[in-house]
């Protein structure tokens, strides 16, 4: 009449397994916040020789062992945690999976959370948890034991740089590799995360020389809670994704990727408020790459107004501005825009992403716009219709400092120019004779030479 109870529940018995293969899921709640309540009740239960101190506030116990600016646990009740070693644990990690999981966790977060190479006790903690892993059968070890054996999890000289890697060598989202290690979303803001993303960032020279490399550094970047240009990294990040680049030019596709990602997170380099932020304490290398990228967009945006606003000899200037650019001698640009220009740069900042400009305030025609433009020690200044390119020494207290805000034409031409023609001229300045000759490309080229050491030849200038 009825059917017989089957003997094995299969479905059941699946979900079991696949539970206690689970990922360690998120800590429950700040760990800090659990620790203080543990330690009151802990105060609490001292007096009664700690009888009070109910199963669950003793398996929650490691979340208490450290709390900033207090002595760690094991100082304060050496006893309960004596207690905790030797009887408490060991019997929970005996009684099942399911138990061995739920004990587990706490000294699992807590290594994560209070991960300390340097503290003595730490280390001592880490022993004992290993230990305990080590000699307990079930699936939660065999998943601890499993992640030891790939990257050295347990064992804090080594665990950052295995961690760094692992993720590192594995083309898997960030999502992906987290919960096929057992590790959770929030792990990348544990000690031990920061630690390991550290000793990615430490890779230096070529490793971050890959666009594959960049991504994987960014995408952890991207997955922590606090903003990379706020976080403890912004320093690392930065100089560790720039400074590959100090002798050598990546990918167009790799600089427009990294140029966009520091102007959009740290800001714009040129601006003194930023420089005093998130760029402070970034060392002049890595700065130096990045102002190297913004000065050919820069570059590359004032040929831009030339060409449309109809500058009878942009071409010329274009080519031999690009070949000191391209040869990697030009080392900063800046633009002081007229009010025609200033009407294209709204759409050329679309297409020119690190253009960097201020406005014109008087002292010059409408369609003229003048570029700053630093070679070594020497300041240049292009203008962009019917003005004379002038130099000055970078150290000229009278020479014009790139990155203002607003210039005015006359201050531009009143501070007296270096000397192009070696006393032959009246005027020091030099006007752009002979384009299509090469007259002052040479007269330019030659007057660099001189002051800098740097010579192109006619063929790169002309």
């Amino acid at each position: 009449m009825f059917r017989p109870l089957p003997v094995a529940f299969t479905y059941l018995e699946g979900v079991t397994r696949a539970m206690d293969l689970a990922a360690f899921s998120a800590p429950p709640g700040k760990v800090e916040v659990i620790g203080m309540r543990m330690r009151r009740a802990y105060d609490r239960a001292r007096a009664q020789g700690y009888a009070t101190v109910s199963a669950s506030e003793m398996r929650k116990l490691p979340y208490a062992w450290w709390i900033r600016g207090q002595p760690p646990l094991h100082e304060l009740h050496p006893e309960l945690v004596g207690r905790y070693w030797r009887e408490a644990l060991p019997r929970a990690l005996q009684d099942g999976p399911r138990r061995a999981r739920r004990w587990l966790m706490p000294l699992f977060f807590t290594y994560c959370d209070a991960f300390d190479p340097g503290n003595g006790w730490f280390l001592e903690y880490a022993s004992r948890l290993k230990r305990m892993i080590d000699l307990t059968p079930g699936a939660p070890c065999d998943q601890l034991r499993q992640l030891h054996a790939e990257v050295g999890f347990f064992e804090p000289a080594r665990a950052p740089s295995g961690v760094a890697a692992s993720f590192m060598a594995s083309a898997d989202p960030i999502d992906r590799w987290l919960e096929r290690n057992r590790l959770w979303a929030g792990f990348v803001d544990t000690a031990i995360g920061a630690a390991a993303f550290r000793a990615a960032l430490a890779g230096r020279g070529d490793v971050f020389a890959i666009e594959r490399a960049v991504e994987r550094a960014m995408a952890w970047a991207a997955s922590a809670a606090a903003p990379i240009e706020s976080s403890v990294h912004r320093i690392d990040f930065a100089e560790a994704l720039l400074t590959p680049w100090v002798r050598r030019q990546p990918p167009d596709s790799l600089k427009t990727r990294l140029t966009r990602l520091f102007m959009e997170r740290y800001k714009d380099p040129r601006i003194a408020g930023h420089r005093a932020h998130a760029w402070k304490g970034v060392s002049q290398d890595a700065l130096r790459v990045l102002l190297g990228w913004l000065a050919g967009d820069t570059l590359r945006g004032f040929i831009r107004i030339l060409e449309q606003t109809a500058d009878d000899i942009w071409r010329y200037r274009q080519r031999f501005w690009m070949a000191y650019y391209e040869a990697g001698h030009v080392d900063e640009v800046w633009l002081a825009l007229g009010p025609d220009a200033s009407r294209l740069v709204r759409r050329l900042r679309s297409e020119v992403l690190g253009l960097g400009a201020g406005e014109m305030e008087g002292g010059a025609a409408r369609n003229q716009s003048v570029m700053l433009l630093r070679i070594g020690q020497l300041v240049f200044t292009e203008w962009s219709h019917n003005g004379s390119l002038r130099a000055y020494a970078e150290t000229d207290p009278d020479a014009p400092r790139l990155y203002q805000s607003s210039y005015h034409g006359a201050d531009l031409r009143d501070a007296e120019s270096m000397d192009f023609h070696d006393g032959m001229n009246e005027r020091p300045q030099l006007t752009h004779f002979n384009s299509q000759g090469g007259g002052w490309q040479r007269k330019a080229r030659d007057f660099i030479r001189r002051h800098t050491g740097i010579h192109l030849d006619d063929e790169e200038i002309l």
